[in-house]
């Protein structure tokens, strides 16, 4: 039963070893995660952010010695607690399993995972969409994610074999961007026929047959397509494009990071639509 707020009569966990925090611990791996359709969230304001974006909170650990000197986790721990969220009152010690910082946050969340499947998808006219070919980066995802969302993208769409978005990496990289954009994950066969279908204009980047990424207009419905930084993109997506597009270099580097090139592409897609 959820405990309620204020008076939490559940007993302080303190041991790195109790049963539900061992459990909830596995959650940093991503073969539970997928088991699980849950993932961990760090810090008072990115679980805010998942509740403002509406997304499942399964339960809430928390510091029970922060309680009474940050005003923002006692907030978050009564709208929790209206939700009927499980909330575990814990030490920072603890918590601290749970982190890669030295300082550990005052609360850590599980969620429930949240995916759109490809086919239900159509974009609209004044979105933006940017799909990634099997991008391994974890920090790299979650830098494009928080990009995505930055810049008023619509989603992000993964493409055959992807890092996980809901890994303890991208979620520190993405600073809880990830529950302001949808997420897709498809094969490339199955990207490459729904594009087709749908009245969309695919854009790629690349050298071969490419021009400069601000020649298009990007007036209609926008996937933005973005290959691996080693290799590009792969034959069959590159000739699924509607137009192949490249960024120039005045320098000597010929290549730009994935996540620095994707976002130089988000905002002039983004920017082009609202008319900046």
């Amino acid at each position: 039963m959820p405990v309620p707020y204020p008076s939490f009569d559940a007993v302080t966990i303190t041991s790195v070893a109790n049963p539900r925090v061992k459990a909830l611990r596995k959650l940093k791996e991503r073969k539970y995660r997928e088991q699980l359709g849950q993932h961990l969230v760090e810090g008072v304001r990115a679980i805010a952010d998942g509740l403002d974006a509406e997304a499942q909170l399964a339960c809430l650990l928390f510091d029970v010695d922060a309680r009474a000197t940050d005003p923002a986790l006692a907030a978050l721990l009564a709208r929790a607690a209206g939700l009927g969220a499980d909330l575990l009152p814990t030490t920072r010690e603890v918590l601290g399993g749970f982190s890669a910082r030295a300082n550990p946050h005052h609360a850590v969340a599980v969620f429930k995972q949240r995916w759109t499947v490809l086919d239900t998808l159509s974009p609209r006219a004044d979105e933006v969409w940017i799909a990634l070919e099997s991008p391994r980066d974890p920090g790299n995802l979650g830098t494009i994610i928080r990009s995505c969302e930055a810049a008023g993208g619509a989603g992000v769409i993964l493409i055959d074999d992807a890092c996980d978005p809901y890994s303890p990496e991208a979620m520190r990289a993405s600073t809880g961007a990830l529950f302001g954009v949808r997420l897709v994950r498809s094969r490339r066969d199955e990207f490459i026929a729904w594009a087709a279908r749908e009245p969309l204009e695919l854009i790629g980047t690349g050298l071969a047959r490419s021009e400069d990424y601000r020649s298009p207009d990007y007036a209609g419905p926008t996937v933005l397509l973005m290959g691996t930084e080693r290799d590009g993109l792969s034959d069959e997506l590159s000739l699924a494009c509607d137009r192949i597009v490249r960024i120039p270099m005045r320098g000597r580097t010929d290549s730009l990071n994935l996540s620095v090139a994707s976002a130089l592409m988000l905002f002039e897609a983004t920017n082009r639509k609202a008319g900046a």
